[in-house]
């Protein structure tokens, strides 16, 4: 045999050694890693069942998703939509007129009725781009059905540019303000990976958020945006990232930034009221107290 196959064969034989050695290495990480991750998880597990803290095996998911952020380019009606706004103003049952451009605010001139069972169903017929929205909750303090635009299949939280609002008086709808984001179509940024849901868990209960007896009855991905625009600014461009929402004890909602854990403070009660006030839906008897308030105010400084 040749010198020069006598050293192909060595140096063919050597490659062959290091891929080997190589895929040993790979496993051998994973496993590691998978070791680590699943004694993370069963220490949590303890740390959570030591403070009588129980989760619904149905409700919380074994494993995180990988989302990516997603970016607003303007608040807009899609061409369709608007031609929907147009066989509304045409059949007459609504007024309907525009706050502005991004903007649509409608009075119903026949209230319609509804229940907590057809809500929804309700408002589809009210609202022929409702399909664009999740259903939040009915606030019957504040008097209003409240929705919340849909991005890639997941809820867009708490934010001036995407959201349906419907006004209530006596179990009827009487009018409602909807605005809409306009998403970029292609995916600017690579989907990313997720704290874990019982990472999170963990972070609201030493942030005090969860106590001992708590349940943890369900947990979804959406997205929020910490800069939430003002009333008027709605056409800037927003970033929206991965947020874990934790639902406690059937009715309670936590957020939580899927990527790096930070804690969201959302308030249901103080978007809702500035909503109210920013496209004039307020109940009589709020704008009574206002305008007393504002006049008081309004003494004081002068």
């Amino acid at each position: 045999m040749q010198w020069g196959q006598i050293k192909l064969l060595f140096i063919l034989s050597f490659l062959i050694l290091d891929l080997f050695l190589l895929q040993q290495f790979l496993s051998k990480q994973d496993q590691t890693e998978l070791n680590e991750m699943t004694t993370t998880s069963e220490t949590i597990q303890s740390e959570l069942q030591n403070n009588n803290i129980t989760w619904s095996e149905e409700g919380i998911p074994e494993e995180a998703p990988k989302v990516a952020n997603i970016t607003s380019s303007q608040s807009k009606f899609s061409e369709e939509i608007l031609s929907e706004i147009e066989t509304l103003k045409e059949d007459g049952n609504q007024e309907i007129n525009f706050v502005r451009d991004n903007v649509l605010k409608a009075t119903i001139k026949d209230p319609v009725e509804f229940t907590e069972e057809n809500v929804t169903e309700k408002v589809d017929e009210v609202v022929p781009f409702s399909n664009q929205y999740s259903f939040w909750g009915w606030n019957k303090e504040q008097n209003v059905l409240l929705f919340f635009q849909k991005a890639n299949g997941r809820t867009v939280y708490f934010n001036q540019g995407g959201f349906l609002m419907v006004k209530v008086e006596d179990g009827k709808m009487t009018e409602y303000v909807a605005t809409l984001l306009s998403f970029e179509t292609e995916e600017t940024e690579s989907e990313t990976s997720l704290i874990s849901p019982l990472t999170t868990i963990k972070r609201l209960m030493d942030e005090g958020k969860i106590e001992s007896g708590d349940e943890i009855t369900s947990m979804n991905v959406g997205y929020y945006s910490s800069f939430s625009l003002e009333a008027g600014e709605e056409n800037g461009p927003q970033v929206f990232g991965p947020t874990w929402k934790v639902t406690v004890n059937g009715d309670e909602n936590h957020f939580v930034y899927a990527v790096y854990g930070t804690i969201i403070d959302t308030q249901e009660e103080n978007f809702i009221q500035t909503s109210k006030e920013n496209y004039g839906m307020a109940d009589e008897v709020e704008t009574s107290d206002s305008s007393k308030k504002n006049l008081q105010n309004s003494g004081e400084t002068n």
